[in-house]
């Protein structure tokens, strides 16, 4: 019999907490207990759903954008990069996504992809350091331009040379001469029998894109391309392009959408062949677009 009168007063107390809720929830009593407390929970709760409804529109108006991007891109793009060779770059961990979408983009604007190359997967491989090194003593003298230096740096120029046969600015004409015309095609063998560069090599580059990978990597190639007279872009995900990437003398392109991202990063190619170096953030778009 206890068990049962427990039950019923439990049942009867549950019922009064609904009664009361649906009591509070609207009408005078409401207003009475909660004052001006209820107005604010009202405005509150207004705001909430108008912010709900902000977001939406936004969102609704960024696929617009992207839709009319991607539309207009061969519009946008043509003849900003007519004849321009540019060579590819991916960085270990670079996203495929990103790569393709730019590769995709640059015979819109009549630009030649001279080049296709990246990072071997030994680049960083911590049990190979011995052999790196080794490798970049004996790398070292088919190098024009660079002075000594350790064997990551040595091991970078030696890619960029390899990559695209060219020499530093400013070096010794009189030394690349004499290097002789083979030095890139015989660079570029011996790291990728060493398994450090992969891809296609361009005998020559008007402009550079790297695609932004491990920080580490994507940090030591810049800096090797940036010594270069082909102006350098780095494109890659907001998080992967940090302090280090983001340089005075090469362009960057954030993105997380390569819809657009890809049509900034071509378009940054053509303000880099005019001596601009801008940094481009996620979603921005250079103005000799038109867009906004």
């Amino acid at each position: 019999m206890s068990d049962g009168r427990t039950r019923l007063v439990s049942a009867a107390a549950g019922v009064a907490v609904l009664a009361v809720g649906v009591v509070l929830g609207s009408g005078p009593l409401r207003a009475a207990l909660l004052g001006q407390t209820g107005d604010r929970i009202d405005a509150l709760e207004a705001e909430l759903v108008q912010a709900h409804e902000d977001v939406e529109a936004a969102g609704s108006r960024a696929d617009t954008a992207v839709d009319y991007v991607d539309a207009t891109a061969p519009t946008l793009l043509i003849d900003l990069l007519p004849g321009t060779a540019v060579v590819l770059v991916s960085a270990p961990g670079a996203p495929a996504e990103a790569r393709d979408a730019v590769a995709a983009r640059l015979p819109l604007a009549g630009a030649d992809r001279a080049g296709d190359v990246s990072l071997g997967d030994a680049w960083h491989d911590t049990r190979t350091n011995e052999f790196r090194s080794a490798l970049a003593e004996q790398v070292a003298p088919s190098l024009v331009g660079v002075e000594t230096a350790s064997a990551e740096v040595l091991l970078a120029h030696a890619f960029v040379q390899g990559a695209t046969s060219a020499a530093p600015t400013g070096a010794d004409r009189a030394e690349v001469a004499a290097a002789g015309t083979d030095r890139g095609a015989v660079l570029w063998d011996l790291l990728s029998q060493a398994d450090l560069a992969q891809g296609d090599p361009a005998p020559a580059a008007d402009a550079v894109v790297i695609i932004a990978g491990d920080r580490e990597a994507t940090a030591a190639i810049v800096e090797a391309f940036a010594a270069y007279d082909a102006p350098v872009t780095v494109v890659g995900a907001p998080t992967a392009l940090d302090a280090e990437t983001r340089r005075d003398d090469v362009a960057t392109v954030a993105s997380s959408d390569w819809t657009v991202g890809s049509v900034t990063a071509v378009a940054t190619i053509a303000e880099t062949l005019q001596g601009a170096r801008p940094h481009y953030g996620d979603g921005e778009v250079p103005g000799l677009l038109g867009v906004s």
